[in-house]
C-alpha cells in the first residue's frame, strides 16, 4: 500500500480566510495534483466560508465534523492519515488520531502565542506536539519553542509565468491586530505622507492602502486618516495594484503574504523576524528592515518610490525568481510527501519502499 492509496485528511478550525487557509488550498491542489487523495475536515461550520468556496471551484472534497466522535469514526474507517493546522486542530487533532490508532502530522504556521484564552490554547498546542508522529514548522523561531523533532519546511504558493509589476499602492495586507503591527505601518507612512506632501505635487502621492480587517481597525481610522482601508477582500482581485508590500509585524513566522506577493513580481519591505530573512536578501529581491526602526524602513520606502523602472523591474524579476525556485508547491511539496511518508506505520513504509 503507498500513500496514494490513504485518505489525507487535512482538519482545521476556520472562521475567516487567511495564511493557515491559503496554505490548506495550494497544498491541497498540489496534493491533487498528484493523484493523491485529500479531503478538508472543518472542525466547526461557521457557515459561508471564502476557502469553502475555493475549494469547491477546485473540485477538492471537504465536509464539516460533527464534533470529536465523528472525527473518530471518519479516521477509523479509511485507511487515513490526518494533518492538523492551527492550534485546536492540533490539539484535537492528535488526541483523536492517537485514539483512532491512524498516523497525525502537525504544522506550526504561528509565530506569535496570542494573549489571553489564546496563549494558553497555544500553549497546549505547543506542549501536546509530541504527540504527533511527525511535525513541521514555518520558521526557525516555530521549531525552537517545540519540546520534540520538528521539520522546518517553508510555506509556499502556486506560480505562474512571470508578470512585470506596475503597481503604485503601498500597501499593508493582514489582519489589523496588535501583533501584525498595522500601527506601526500607519506610523511609518504617516510621517512619510507628510514629508511628501512638502516636497511633490498632489498627483504624485502614492495611496497608502490597508487591505484587511480586525480589532485595532477603528482607533487606527481615528487616528490615521492618510490610510485608505479596503476591508476583508480577496486579495487576487487587489495585487495588479500593488506596487510595495510592507509587513510590520511585531512577530512572524513565515508569512504568506510575503510569498503571495513576491510571486507576482511585487517587492516586499519587512522587519527581519521569523523566518523573513530565509526569504528576503536586503536589496536584491526586497528589503528587510531591524525591527522596530521606523526611520530606516521609511526611507526604504522613499527609495522604491524614487527608483526608475529599470531598478523596479530588476527587483520585481527577483522577488518571482526567489519563490519559483525555492517557495512553489512543486518545490516544497515533495517535502511535505516525505514528512507525510515517515509518520506512516512501519508496515506502510515498507510497502511504500516495496
Amino acid at each position: 500500500m503507498s500513500l496514494h492509496d490513504w485518505i489525507i485528511f487535512q482538519l482545521i478550525d476556520s472562521r475567516n480566510s487567511g495564511g493557515i487557509e491559503t496554505h490548506i488550498l495550494n497544498l491541497s491542489g498540489w496534493l491533487k495534483r498528484q493523484g493523491y487523495q485529500t479531503r478538508i475536515i472543518f472542525i466547526n461550520d461557521y457557515g459561508p466560508h471564502p476557502l469553502k468556496d475555493q475549494l469547491d471551484e477546485a473540485g477538492i472534497e471537504w465536509q464539516t465534523s460533527e464534533g470529536w466522535y465523528s472525527l473518530y469514526k471518519l479516521l477509523r474507517h479509511h485507511p487515513a492519515m490526518l494533518a492538523t493546522h492551527g492550534y485546536k486542530a492540533g490539539i484535537l487533532g492528535r488526541i483523536t488520531a492517537r485514539l483512532a490508532r491512524v498516523p497525525v502530522v502537525s504544522t506550526y504556521h504561528a509565530g506569535d502565542l496570542g494573549e489571553g484564552r489564546l496563549r494558553l490554547y497555544s500553549m497546549l498546542d505547543t506542549l501536546s506536539a509530541p504527540l504527533a508522529n511527525q511535525v513541521i514548522s514555518v520558521s526557525p523561531e516555530i521549531a525552537n519553542r517545540l519540546s520534540c523533532d520538528c521539520n522546518q519546511l517553508p510555506n509556499f504558493v502556486s506560480t505562474g509565468g512571470y508578470r512585470q509589476n506596475k503597481g503604485k499602492k503601498i500597501a499593508f495586507v493582514g489582519r489589523l491586530s496588535h501583533e501584525k503591527g498595522p500601527d506601526c505601518f500607519a506610523q511609518i507612512t504617516a510621517t512619510l505622507s507628510s514629508a511628501c506632501k512638502s516636497t511633490s505635487k498632489p498627483d504624485e502621492h502614492t495611496e497608502v492602502a490597508v487591505f484587511g480587517d480586525g480589532p485595532m481597525r477603528e482607533a487606527l481610522q481615528d487616528h490615521y486618516p492618510h490610510l485608505h482601508f479596503h476591508g476583508q477582500v480577496d486579495m487576487q482581485d487587489h495585487w495588479d495594484d500593488v506596487g510595495l508590500l510592507c509587513i510590520t509585524s511585531r512577530c512572524e513566522g513565515l508569512p504568506l503574504v510575503a510569498l503571495e506577493a513576491m510571486s507576482r513580481g511585487i517587492p516586499v519591505v519587512s522587519f527581519a523576524i521569523g523566518a523573513l530573512p530565509q526569504l528576503i536578501q536586503h536589496e536584491k529581491n526586497g528589503w528587510l528592515i531591524p525591527p522596530q526602526n521606523f526611520i530606516l524602513f521609511q526611507k526604504v520606502i522613499q527609495h522604491w518610490q524614487q527608483s526608475t523602472a529599470t531598478d523596479r523591474s530588476c527587483i520585481s524579476l527577483m522577488a518571482y525568481q526567489t519563490i519559483r525556485q525555492r517557495f512553489s508547491c512543486d518545490v516544497v511539496g515533495p517535502k511535505i510527501i516525505d514528512v507525510y511518508r515517515q509518520a506512516l506505520p512501519a508496515l506502510a513504509q515498507m510497502a511504500e519502499r516495496s
